[in-house]
């Protein structure tokens, strides 16, 4: 059953269902005769921390010292009749409730885009920095050191920048679509051995005869090229989705986008100077670059530029969309949260007392951090947002607020009413990892980091089906 929700939409006044349809014919009609062109434009702002500021990834503090690649802020800018919708990816490993709602309103107040149109998310890579989220992590992470609540109060007007700068270049393009083929370049990082019904986390070592992956993938790559009506047309922007963590940099102390940074790059350098990509991370709870099964590793270098080479092979087949005017709209779902034995707090307590000078392990030290957080917030209730933008009878992108398991994912697609449907995930605040209801009772890391309850990845689902049918010509 869905969760308690409230809309953020407009409704036309009801009328005798005899009409609907005849309206509907008449309005379809007057909009085509008068629509003006879509129009759309991309920019990028950068965000590199300075040195010093604290990072993420990982449950110990670690400071910027240097930098492998630039971190951005990136922003494609929709419009069409004066309705605009703004995409924004940050370099980031998460986005949060504060950022999201200081951001959107310094959109609001510089750029004359209604904050409620802006769709937030992070690529989440782990060699970015880490913002203050108001839990143990802060004080693991010294995300509340002033470096960290400097960095991110910087952020707002650093995104409305980018906005702005998006805004201003609007001009009329033709949107096209096409899904790349990434089979072979991401791996089901939970693995389960023949007789046991308890996940393995990241397996060292895998055997084949007596072990299996615990889930699938996702290998479709979504790409979404937005191209000029110029008398030359060429792309300008566009959207990559695929889902995977970008881990492969590692545990450094020098900044990178990881793979998302050199996958953007190098479609900008084969396919237009001027163009400008984004990379919107899919649905990737359980997802990693590392083959467990063979053992093999690929560098962050190695998989931007594999994921650009399947994108460039399908790139002939990209196919012009139908547009309208962007159609956005979002809901609010309230979660249940874990709920602990007496027995369970406690031990939560001692470990939160050692693990801030001792390194206890990732997984056990995720539990306590989550168990801590949940008692804590346990009157408040675990509410996040659900967002659609539709500019296309085929096409649209939905945010979900999470760290949120493959299996939600390709259900979500599977069920769309749009031929094409890209997740963009951490996206408008995180309440960390979603898993499916099958994941529950196999444990391990991501189930224990969970804040919400069993059931809550499927009524994410649902609330963004019901946002897509309504947006949905």
């Amino acid at each position: 059953m869905l969760p308690k929700t409230k809309a953020n939409r407009i409704r036309a006044p009801a009328l005798p269902s005899r009409m609907k349809p005849a309206l509907l014919s008449l309005l379809t009609l007057t909009a085509s005769l008068h629509a003006g062109d879509f129009r759309a434009a991309a920019a990028q702002v950068d965000i590199t921390p300075k040195n010093g500021t604290p990072l993420a990834g990982y449950y110990h503090a670690r400071a910027v010292a240097g930098m492998l690649d630039p971190l951005y802020a990136k922003t494609i800018v929709m419009e069409q009749d004066g309705v605009h919708a703004a995409l924004v990816v940050l370099d980031v490993a998460y986005t949060t409730q504060a950022l999201v709602d200081a951001a959107r309103k310094a959109v609001q107040e510089q750029c004359g885009i209604e904050g409620d149109h802006v769709m937030i998310s992070a690529t989440h890579t782990h060699t970015g920095p880490t913002l203050p989220r108001l839990n143990l992590m802060d004080k693991l992470t010294k995300a509340d050191s002033p470096p960290g609540v400097a960095y991110m109060q910087s952020l707002p007007d650093l995104i409305a920048k980018a906005v702005n700068d998006a805004k201003a270049k609007l001009a009329p393009v033709t949107p096209s679509f096409t899904i790349a083929d990434g089979k072979g370049l991401s791996f089901n990082r939970r693995v389960l051995k023949e007789g046991s019904t308890q996940a393995i986390w990241q397996p060292k070592s895998f055997d084949p005869a007596t072990m299996r992956p615990a889930g699938p993938v996702d290998p479709e790559i979504g790409v979404l090229v937005f191209n000029s009506t110029a008398a030359e047309p060429r792309p300008v922007a566009s959207v990559l989705n695929f889902a995977m963590h970008p881990t492969s940099v590692g545990g450094g102390v020098k900044v990178s986008a990881d793979f998302p940074g050199v996958f953007t790059k190098l479609i900008n350098e084969r396919h237009g100077p001027d163009m400008i990509s984004v990379f919107a991370n899919g649905c990737c709870g359980n997802i990693n670059p590392n083959d467990y099964f063979t053992g093999k590793r690929r560098t962050h270098l190695q998989i931007g530029a594999l994921l650009a080479d399947a994108t460039d092979a399908a790139w002939p087949t990209l196919k012009p969309l139908k547009t309208f005017a962007p159609r956005i709209a979002s809901i609010r779902v309230t979660l249940q949260r874990r709920s602990y034995t007496e027995a369970e707090i406690e031990k939560a307590k001692d470990i939160a007392t050692r693990m801030v000078t001792k390194n206890l392990g990732t997984v056990t030290m995720a539990e306590a951090v989550c168990i801590l957080e949940t008692i804590g917030k346990q009157d408040e209730p675990l509410s996040v947002e659900v967002q659609a933008i539709a500019f296309s009878d085929e096409a649209a992108i939905v945010a979900l607020p999470g760290e949120i398991f493959v299996e939600l994912g390709l259900a979500l697609k599977k069920q769309s009413p749009f031929k094409h449907t890209m997740i963009a995930e951490l996206a408008n605040g995180s309440i960390g990892y979603i898993p499916d209801s099958r994941a529950y009772p196999q444990g391990n890391y991501e189930v224990v980091s969970a804040r919400c309850a069993q059931g809550s990845g499927e009524a994410l689902v649902e609330a963004a089906l019901k946002l897509l049918k309504e947006l949905a010509p």
